[in-house]
């Protein structure tokens, strides 16, 4: 490694550096554990679809199994793709940027959540036509690389710095995001066809006799299928 004292700039043919310390100061495993994001989305998600009343998260927390975990999960980010959209701008390029310039930046996690953003990106792009969504992105990882091009000491590359070295935690952050503001239930939303009416919500779960529905004005409600119809 060589510096140059005087005017306090490094050789940029090493890895991006790290804050002050022997290693950066957060890691995906210190901040957020991948067990305390899940369970912290997990009852973000139950409070928000049941617009943050607590006998109606109740309600919709008996409905939800182990099994149900990856459908939720993957339905909520569908569910909520214009805040998904909003957050890709700005995390995915931050990600990009830790995989090509930080020496962490070839951990595992990194990797994973550097594909799935990409991946999400595609997705979007192609089912909502919204083109301006990779060009945005790209707009601002060419914001990270001018910044990366500011000498070591510059504050904006200090905060670029730590901003890769906790990259983990903010995609954490990101996610939490989506739990706690997308209102929309991670199922798609039914016209469900009773003898006494017709009923408009999210069938939550279907058990034995009756289904377990969500409506639109965040209301639990339990139809008897053999009162049901039809369902489209």
């Amino acid at each position: 490694m060589t510096t140059d004292r005087a005017h306090g700039t490094m050789n940029d043919t090493i890895s991006e550096p790290s804050p002050p310390g022997d290693r950066p100061r957060f890691s995906a495993g210190d901040l957020a554990p991948a067990t305390a994001v899940g369970f912290v989305f997990l009852i973000l998600r139950i409070f928000a679809v049941s617009g943050y009343d607590w006998n109606t998260a109740f309600a919709v927390s008996t409905t939800l199994s182990l099994s149900d975990g990856l459908a939720l999960v993957f339905g909520s980010l569908m569910a909520g793709h214009v805040l998904v959209e909003i957050l890709l701008v700005s995390v995915l390029p931050l990600l990009i940027a830790t995989f090509l310039w930080s020496s962490g930046g070839h951990r595992a996690t990194v990797l994973l959540a550097t594909t799935l953003g990409s991946v999400t990106l595609l997705a979007l792009t192609v089912s909502f036509r919204i083109w301006w969504l990779p060009a945005a992105t790209a707009a601002v990882f060419c914001v990270f690389a001018l910044i990366r091009r500011l000498t070591v000491k510059h504050w904006l590359r200090r905060m670029f710095a730590v901003a890769m070295a906790s990259v983990g935690g903010v995609a954490a952050v990101a996610v939490l995001i989506v739990a706690a503001f997308v209102q929309t239930p991670w199922v798609p939303q039914e016209q469900i066809k009773t003898t006494t009416g017709t009923v408009i919500g999210y069938v939550l779960s279907v058990d034995a006799g009756y289904l377990n529905v969500l409506t639109e004005d965040h209301e639990f409600v339990i139809l008897n299928t053999s009162e049901v119809i039809y369902r489209k």
